[in-house]
């Protein structure tokens, strides 16, 4: 069958289900597909801005300039910061030479959006296990998986969590090993359509949910034992810190029967293998990385974190564990009051450092295959962009930001060049490694992202301090002058692959993890069941409320389909406001969404799997829906605005 939405016909893809389960899914690729208007137009030269237009110019002639502004910025005291977008983390050579950039050129920053994929996840294993990782869901080994989000059918199992033919495996677990999938999630997907339970809460509720689960575990002595004697500290601070977040409190929260959340508590404590997974959706409310905490507690009390089928790490292939280990936000640099994740500051944060006057401001900025005009929260973005003495767009096609460039320099699409997975295979469940050439010619003039940033490096005077200390700076300043596969090919040279050359000639394939592998970095080699941070943090926890006028809920993380960024859509691209038919409104009817942060307009479409208290509008689309996300209020330890859970209105 092939499921599609019936007001703007988005095909997700096509799946075959036998006996109520999905057995497979193809989703569409990011290829041209009849349903979808044309894509955006690629990027084929160099230009810059001349007057109100941008006009062609050669390589030669944009990087010198680009490199004399940046110099004139740094003699008047102020910083040219880069912007890494989602699409740099699928280009290896360019996100090492990104951070190598930043260590090398002194207190110039990198900001990110790790904070909106996944950064919630690895802040809080940093607490809990004692380092930064991007802890795996053991979901098709699992005998009960809880799924939130429950849209990982199309916008994939992550974030951090590269699992191909997930889907596949997770329908054989549960035809023969008889695995029990519930689906947690305001909007009744394809993957929650064929759950065993179906919870609609509301959206941005996941944290309430896991917290109502380990309190009412905990009330009815249904923990392990053994294991949160031998290996956790912090047990009856705990019970005392969820003392006032009862079963009952939070199901209410959740807009769920509190049965239903006691008897998914009691079933995922008997399991014998037991996985909770945070989707993308389940880290997108207004406490990400309070709910990834809450998630790992859960997990810990029923003896499920860092076993199989359960929560497990995956070490990677060569030395990436440890190089990310040595990141660690302890002694990292601080920006906007709290430590860089991974070398990583939240990119919610340039607005406001872009617009605060004094030493170290951020006058220029090299946003790389990123579109913070559409992708960054909050009302001051354009206003910051515009205030900007140096705007330099590296991307593959014209968009929002682009529009507001001083430069624009073409890049390279994955097809369009040669890359070597290493970074990324700690996200994955097998231990392997790959190379993949380029399998098309560059198009027109345009250059790899990786070549850019050497280039733009070769135009600056090396720094004499950095945050990051002097021996990364001059261990950077190797790495950022040379060629990034030569690095590539040391750090393979200490891993089972050998060499970049010994991976163009066969891809290398360790096996599956092996799930049962402990490492903790705490010296009595125990998880911390509620650290300090996350103690303060739950102290002043309240429940969400809607505020005056606000009737719904709204939900903007569940995509309709798998392409891989709002580039890949045509601008005209409307997703409609999902709302349920009995609303009040009309299929198609065109109305204004608003919060407090903001309004938008967007035309209605009729969904009975929408919760009746919630509004289901993707961002990514045309809808400017970043407009509705405030940028006051970000989460403490890492970043992350609220993207999902914010109260709104719905008006004619």
């Amino acid at each position: 069958m092939t499921w599609s939405r019936s007001d703007a016909q988005l095909q997700i893809g096509t799946a075959t289900i036998e006996g109520g389960v999905v057995t497979h899914l193809e989703p569409l690729a990011p290829g041209p597909d009849p349903a979808l208007p044309s894509r955006r137009p690629r990027l084929l030269s160099p230009q810059k801005r001349v007057g109100d237009r941008l006009e062609t110019v050669t390589w030669d002639a944009a990087i010198r300039e680009i490199g004399d502004r940046m110099r004139a910025l740094k003699a008047q005291g102020s910083e040219t910061a880069m912007l890494a977008g989602p699409r740099m983390g699928t280009d290896s050579y360019a996100s090492v030479r990104a951070v190598a950039t930043q260590f090398a050129m002194g207190p110039a920053c990198l900001y990110s959006h790790l904070a909106d994929h996944g950064g919630p996840w690895i802040r809080a294993a940093e607490l809990v296990v004692g380092h930064p990782v991007a802890l795996q869901a053991d979901v098709a080994r699992a005998h009960y998986a809880v799924v939130f989000g429950a849209n990982q059918s199309v916008a994939g199992w992550g974030p951090l969590q590269v699992a191909p033919g997930l889907d596949t495996e997770l329908a054989l677990a549960r035809k023969v090993k008889s695995t029990k999938l519930i689906a947690a999630s305001a909007v009744k997907t394809l993957l929650a359509s064929s759950a065993d339970q179906f919870l609609s809460i509301r959206p941005g509720t996941e944290l309430w949910f896991l917290l109502g689960m380990t309190r009412h575990i905990l009330d009815n002595s249904w923990r392990d034992v053994q294991y949160t004697d031998d290996w956790t500290l912090g047990l009856p601070e705990l019970v005392t810190a969820l003392a006032p977040w009862t079963v009952d409190r939070c199901a209410d929260i959740c807009g769920v029967p509190a049965g239903d959340l006691g008897g998914v508590a009691l079933k995922f404590s008997r399991a014998a293998m037991a996985v909770a997974h945070l989707g993308y959706a389940g880290l997108r409310g207004p406490h990400p990385t309070l709910a990834a905490w809450a998630s790992l507690v859960l997990h810990a009390v029923t003896a499920n974190l860092l076993r199989p089928g359960a929560i497990y790490e995956n070490r990677g292939v060569g030395p990436t564990q440890a190089l990310l280990t040595s990141l660690g936000s302890d002694k990292a640099p601080r920006v906007g009051g709290m430590p860089m994740l991974l070398a990583q500051a939240s990119a919610h944060h340039l607005p406001d450092r872009i617009l605060t006057p004094g030493h170290g401001q951020v006058r220029g900025l090299l946003a790389l295959t990123a579109d913070p005009a559409t992708e960054l929260c909050g009302s001051r973005v354009e206003a910051a962009l515009r205030a900007l003495d140096l705007l330099v767009v590296v991307d593959t096609a014209a968009t929002a930001t682009t529009a507001l460039a001083h430069f624009v320099l073409p890049t390279l699409c994955p097809f369009e060049r040669e890359d070597v997975r290493l970074l990324d295979t700690v996200a994955h469940p097998r231990r392997e490694a790959a190379y993949t050439p380029a399998l098309e010619a560059a198009p027109g003039e345009a250059r790899s992202t990786d070549r850019i940033l050497k280039d733009l490096y070769g135009t600056q005077r090396p720094a004499f301090k950095s945050a990051f200390g002097p021996h990364v700076r001059l261990k950077a300043g190797l790495v950022v002058s040379g060629e990034t596969s030569a690095w590539f090919d040391k750090a393979l040279s200490d891993t089972p692959a050998r060499s970049l050359a010994a991976l163009k000639e066969k891809p290398w394939d360790g096996g599956d993890v092996d799930r049962a592998t402990w490492r903790l970095s705490f010296p009595d080699n125990r998880f911390r069941l509620l650290p300090a941070p996350i103690a303060d943090a739950l102290a002043r926890l309240e429940a969400p409320r809607l505020g005056p006028g606000q009737t719904h809920w709204l939900q903007t993380s569940l995509v309709r389909d798998s392409l891989l960024s709002h580039v890949d859509r045509a601008d005209d691209l409307d997703p409609g406001a999902g709302l349920h038919p009995d609303s009040g409104f009309a299929d198609g009817e065109l109305v204004t969404v608003s919060t407090r942060a903001g309004s938008v307009r967007a035309r209605v479409r009729l969904d009975a799997g929408v919760r009746p208290d919630a509004v289901d509008l993707p961002a990514g689309y045309a809808v400017a829906v970043a407009r509705l996300v405030p940028d006051d209020v970000l989460d403490p330890f890492v970043g992350t605005p609220a993207w999902d859970g914010l109260g709104c209105s719905i008006t004619r």
